[in-house]
């Protein structure tokens, strides 16, 4: 019998921990006035972490993954932004209707998960400020990359996208949109790290913990 292989270390002790020590990178990056965005629900934590040890404004913004039923993730909607679509997706004859439902769900549930995280209250205005969204673990670049086109639109001055951990192919795929990335673990595996971050692996409490954060932000 093959004895099972040992977990992964995690490589940073908590998300809070990762997200001051991107906070210190971003701080030497990014001058005020500075708002840092984390993407609900996996980049609450480590954004909140960032923006304190920053000392900068801090909110939440919403995004939803564009899938289809036979194809997978294939872009991203943010707020109540334009569908950030995958370049190398190339809808076949027929598949309108399907995409444009596919759309149409990923608001819905944007909807939803705002009224979680924000309840009844707008984003935080980023007019002529410096905005960083940041996400946990990056291993798809959709939904930041709507984010930031969100913000742009907003009128911030200037947008980066930061995660403690991220994928080769991600951080190719943001930089390739011109945006500025900020990654201190970058990972070849196109599936990430089976374990990032070494706080309890329970996405019900990380999501707990997340809208908690976020509506102490209001």
């Amino acid at each position: 019998m093959t004895a099972a292989a040992p977990p992964a270390e995690a490589l940073y002790p908590t998300r809070s921990g990762a997200g001051s020590f991107l906070g210190r990178q971003l701080y030497q990056r990014f001058e005020a006035p500075v708002v840092v965005l984390g993407i609900a629900p996996t980049g609450v934590e480590v954004a909140a972490a960032a923006a304190k040890s920053m000392s900068c404004a801090f909110d939440v913004i919403v995004g939803a993954h564009v899938r289809l039923d036979d194809i997978g993730v294939i872009g991203a909607v943010a707020e109540d932004g334009d569908a950030v679509m995958d370049p190398d997706f190339a809808p076949r004859f027929g598949m309108m209707d399907a995409l444009n439902e596919a759309i149409d769900r990923a608001r819905r549930a944007i909807k939803s998960e705002r009224l979680l995280f924000r309840g009844q209250r707008q984003l935080r205005a980023v007019s002529g400020a410096n905005v960083v969204i940041v996400e946990g673990q990056l291993t798809s670049p959709w939904k930041v990359l709507a984010a930031a086109d969100v913000v742009q639109t907003m009128g911030a001055s200037r947008v980066g996208i930061a995660a403690p951990v991220s994928t080769q192919q991600v951080q190719e795929r943001i930089r390739a949109r011109k945006f500025e990335f900020i990654s201190p673990s970058v990972l070849l595996d196109d599936k990430g790290h089976a374990h990032p971050f070494g706080d309890p692996e329970d996405p019900s409490a990380e999501r707990l913990r997340s809208i908690v954060v976020a509506r102490q932000a209001a």
